[in-house]
């Protein structure tokens, strides 16, 4: 018991450091105080402290009271149906970032990185359900990312991949698209403003040089505000082709979300498999080095020859980094 002990405490601590500097806008949902709640609970435990893992665990009504003190609700504002359904909100927030819980693992010399999970016993009054916050082994594979020691001088910067929320409702499909399945439908949605294009110049020519029997005003009309919208509204499409990699525009962003990128994934080189993998969102984050604040990827177009840059929250213009995504390292834009 001695060893499931040492690694449930090393799981809090990767727990505490992850959940000090997490500050995505999320941070304030029920789910996340379901995370916090018990952290603080297993933390606290008796159980914990007599090195006997298996008792510690929650019921329902402690955890529930636990989360309404979080939450600064009255008493009995969450039941069992409402607790249940945040925990698999939680449960699909950690394996957002999973990625970063272990690179603080390893940052702090852990095996092992908190979980959560919900079980049923049997009780004197039937079956209960217990909740528990666990520790279990990181993956070795996941998102090998070493951290830099150059990363811990000031100017210096390191990201990483924080929770993806759902995207609103009209820009959900862009959320994770298989290029194995959707790979022509992707490809024609991107250049179809270039084809589109090219069929208002062509009416445009057919008026200038004679050719007015060719032309066709709805068909101009129709080519050419299609091209516009699209420049306008989906422009990241062809970024995202270009360079792999590309910011989504506000409008496909959650409220509480302030930015987010539309990324490629690629096969491996050499491989048999068409280059591109799939196409899908990621929010990468970084905590200034300089003020602590957070740092958020933003596009700021031919000024940055269209490189994508890491931008602090409190002082956008002097703290500024360069953002590579490969290697989740940058460093200060002077």
């Amino acid at each position: 018991m001695e060893k499931e002990a040492l690694e449930l405490s090393d799981a809090i601590e990767v727990a505490e450091y992850f959940w000090s500097e997490y500050s995505n806008q999320d941070k304030d949902m029920v789910c996340w105080k379901l995370f916090a709640a018990l952290l603080e609970m297993t933390r606290e435990s008796p159980a914990l402290k007599a090195e006997k893992v298996d008792e510690c665990y929650f019921t329902t009504q402690e955890v529930t009271a636990r989360l309404e003190e979080l939450a600064h609700k009255k008493a009995n504002s969450y039941n069992g149906n409402r607790l249940s359904k945040e925990f698999n909100k939680l449960l699909e927030r950690l394996e957002e970032v999973e990625v970063r819980l272990t690179q603080v693992a390893r940052e702090l010399g852990k095996k092992v990185i908190p979980w959560v999970v919900k079980e049923g016993s049997s009780g004197g009054q039937g079956r209960q359900t217990r909740y528990k916050l666990v520790a279990i082994k990181r993956k070795e594979g996941i998102e090998e990312v070493e951290p830099h020691s150059s990363a811990s001088h000031k100017g210096e910067i390191e990201y990483y991949l924080e929770s993806s929320p759902k995207l609103p409702i009209w820009a959900r499909w862009m959320q994770q698209i298989n290029m194995d399945k959707y790979r022509p439908w992707v490809l024609l949605f991107t250049t179809s403003p270039i084809i589109f294009g090219l069929i208002a110049l062509a009416q445009i020519y057919f008026t200038v040089f004679g050719f007015s029997y060719l032309y066709n005003s709805w068909v101009f009309t129709f080519s050419a505000i299609y091209s516009i919208l699209f420049v306008i509204l989906f422009r990241h499409f062809i970024s995202a082709i270009n360079y792999n990699i590309a910011t989504l525009p506000e409008w496909a962003l959650p409220m509480r979300l302030r930015s987010a990128v539309l990324q490629y994934e690629l096969n491996n080189p050499g491989s048999d498999q068409p280059r591109l993998k799939s196409l899908g969102v990621k929010v990468y984050s970084a905590k200034c080095p300089i003020c602590g604040h957070r740092v958020y990827i933003k596009s700021r177009g031919l000024a940055f020859k269209e490189r994508l840059i890491g931008e602090c929250d409190l002082n956008p213009v002097e703290h500024k980094y360069s953002f590579d995504f490969t290697t989740l390292l940058g460093s200060k834009i002077k």
